[in-house]
């Protein structure tokens, strides 16, 4: 509509309706578009700093997710396909993951979940390093932990991605979320280039894990957890509840300075 191109608007908001084109009345008179540049992000440092900060969580999950298999094989002493087999468990529980994250998301509201998700996934990324010799009769709790990280770091994607959007007024929502999920695939790089400085290697794409250096590997990646988890309790914004209408508005919002008081002894 805002390019003049009317009929195909219709036909558009038609198929989205599901009736027939003839039935949707289209404005006569637009108003002008309003031009926005992506550099207006950082005139809001909360959402920036909390949507790229959140969005950094997947360094941890693209980590685990590179050694996970070998992890397998290492610690529990079975072979290959074995591995790829427990694997199996581990995706299932990832997409419970989620979808118990998309619940959580709408009924604990988005900062305690995105609290809770996080924190659970630094934990539970940073005990299997601890207990990889601690069993239940037969169980591994290395392997029960590992699935239990990828409960929480599969659920953090449920909230995250959609927070990523909310954060910001409506003009700049679309380059907002790309913006910060940008900064976040920087995990991508991050993540290998951390791992191999701590195992020692020269491979900064795909660093060979080894147990030495599994303690300290594992508590790098959960710090990416952790700290998605605090930014969302001390720095997030709420949006539960809020349409983006209204979530557009409260940031737009002028700040009013708080009134000076001057004692009665000063004047």
């Amino acid at each position: 509509m805002r390019m003049g191109r009317m009929e195909e608007a219709r036909k558009s908001l038609a198929w989205a309706l599901q009736v027939d084109p003839k039935e949707i009345e289209l404005a006569t008179s637009l108003s002008e578009p309003e031009k926005t540049s992506w550099r207006e992000l950082f005139n809001y440092p909360r959402s920036m700093m909390a949507a790229c900060l959140v969005a950094l969580s997947q360094t941890g999950g693209v980590g685990i997710l590179m050694w996970i298999t070998v992890l397998f094989v290492m610690v529990l002493k079975i072979t290959p396909g074995q591995a790829s087999y427990l694997m199996i468990f581990v995706g299932i529980l990832g997409i419970v993951g989620r979808l118990i994250a998309s619940w959580m998301s709408d009924a604990l509201a988005r900062r305690l979940s995105g609290l809770l998700i996080g924190m659970g996934g630094a934990i539970s990324m940073a005990l299997p390093g601890y207990w990889r010799d601690v069993y239940l009769g037969t169980v591994s709790m290395f392997f029960v932990l590992i699935m239990i990280q990828r409960f929480f770091g599969d659920a953090s994607y449920a909230i995250i991605g959609p927070y990523l959007a909310e954060v910001w007024p409506n003009r700049l929502r679309a380059s907002g979320m790309g913006f910060s999920h940008g900064i976040g695939n920087l995990g991508k790089i991050i993540g290998p280039l951390g791992l191999a400085l701590i195992v020692g290697s020269s491979n900064y794409v795909a660093p060979k894990v080894t147990l030495d250096a599994l303690f300290s590997a594992l508590r790098f990646l959960a710090f990416w957890y952790g700290q998605a988890g605090l930014v969302f309790a001390f720095l997030g914004i709420e949006t539960k509840g809020r349409s983006i209408e209204e979530i557009g508005r409260a940031l737009d919002a002028p700040v009013t300075p708080a009134p000076v008081r001057v004692a009665a002894t000063q004047i």
